[in-house]
């Protein structure tokens, strides 16, 4: 019988089962030896009763391929074929533990092989995703230390390569991930690194997609509100109350903070503003150095001015008359649109719910607010009859159909201005 490599090259043998090891003579399933070392291939071949050949460099130290694959049903003391590899893995010293939180079977055993580690599971035997490890990601161990992960089983198969997209808009991302991976669904994100919530996807909820389609999510960091000074200044701030100081005041103060400045109102298109009336976020709030802060300006009108003069007048007769007039400018009065001291600037999302009623997290209920497009001027109306999640940035949870008056739905996200 002639055995055909995977590689595509003449195979070579390497290794003989262990006496005895198929008594019965009855076939035996091929074991799993992907991502093996030498020595574990050796061991777990012989005893299956296995003979086995390579396609690789002579020196490997890695299996990163089997035929037949795992599991299946072969005669005993019959060839098999596997594809190698030599691995940089460390052979001493120390390594760090690699992330494998919520990755797959095959991407662990792959980062593990590549950190030089050995790990034991706690979960199904037949585990697809990881859920939790010890020890935490970063942490620097010796090489060929023992590891422990925990495993779940996550069905991913599609019979007719269609799945729905699943919604995690406000999930977490071991929520994220594991809706994912149930759907058999790659995805990209967009945002920091260090995301731990999705704030919208693309395409939208329920859609129908290809199995295995990579899909786009949203996402953003979300830490807890915080009452204590534990925060760094040098990363976070304090914004100070605004209201009622002088155009002067306020840029050398947020000038100080690093922090930048859009005025809106009267005489911020050209610089003349001269006091502010409102702000966004509001006094108190904790942001990052380089947030930008809104202000609601007004201008001040200039002062009435009086000219007094003397105008002398000359009679045919000869005789000469004084007259003292006195001229009083009146400053220009500028009528315009009150802007609403009570406003809040930043993200609006949406979620299935009610039309004309939406969420807040600073808002009592029964409040009703104007939601507007910052980037087209549409605007909507609602009633806040729900709580949201705390997330800095994020100011209103819209139903369905009134974010669809001011963007598509498949955005996702749209900045807004909410006015109560």
């Amino acid at each position: 019988m002639t055995v055909v490599g995977l590689l595509g090259l003449p195979p070579v043998l390497y290794a003989h089962p262990v006496a005895g090891a198929g008594v019965s003579h009855a076939p035996v399933r091929m074991p799993d030896v992907i991502h093996f070392d030498r020595v574990t291939t050796y061991a777990a071949m012989a005893r299956a009763g296995l003979y086995f050949r390579v396609n690789g460099p002579s020196g490997w130290n890695d299996v990163v391929a089997e035929n037949p694959r795992p599991g299946t049903l072969v005669p005993w003391h019959s060839t098999v074929v596997l594809a190698t590899t030599i691995s940089n893995a460390p052979q001493s010293g120390n390594t760090v533990m690699p992330d494998v939180l919520y990755r797959t079977r095959g991407e662990v055993f792959a980062a593990m092989t590549h950190a030089g580690l050995y790990f034991t599971t706690r979960g199904p035997a037949n585990w697809t995703i990881v859920v939790a490890q010890d020890p935490r990601p970063g942490s620097r161990i010796a090489v060929h230390a023992s590891v422990v992960v925990v495993t779940a089983r996550v069905a991913t198969s599609s019979p007719s390569g269609i799945t729905v997209m699943p919604d995690v808009t406000h999930r977490a991302r071991g929520a994220a991930f594991t809706a994912m991976a149930k759907a058999g669904l790659y995805f990209t994100v967009s945002g920091p690194a260090n995301w731990n919530v999705v704030t919208g996807q693309l395409p939208a909820p329920g859609t129908h997609v290809a199995w295995h389609a990579t899909v786009s999510l949203i996402v953003a960091r979300v830490s807890a509100p915080t009452t204590t000074t534990t925060v760094r200044a040098a990363v976070r701030l304090r914004i100070p109350s605004l209201i009622g100081r002088t155009r002067a005041t306020v840029i050398a103060l947020l000038a100080r903070m690093g922090l930048r400045l859009h005025p809106q109102g009267p005489g911020s298109a050209d610089g003349t503003w001269t006091k502010v009336v409102a702000q966004s976020p509001a006094p108190g709030s904790v942001v990052r150095r380089g947030s930008v802060v809104v202000v609601d300006t007004m201008r001040t009108p200039p002062a009435s001015t009086t000219t007094t003069g003397v105008t002398t007048t000359t009679s045919p007769g000869g005789s000469t008359t004084s007259t003292t007039v006195t001229t009083t400018t009146q400053p220009t009065t500028t009528t315009t649109r009150p802007v609403p001291s009570r406003t809040r600037i930043g993200v609006a999302t949406w979620y299935a719910y009610i039309p004309g009623q939406c969420a807040t997290w600073y808002l009592p209920r029964g409040t009703r607010i104007t939601v507007e497009d910052l980037a087209t001027g549409r605007t909507i109306a609602c009633v806040v009859t729900d709580r949201q999640q705390y997330s800095p940035g994020r100011v209103v949870d819209l139903s369905e159909t009134q974010f669809a008056e001011l963007t598509p739905l498949w955005r996702g996200v749209v900045r807004v201005k909410v006015s109560w």
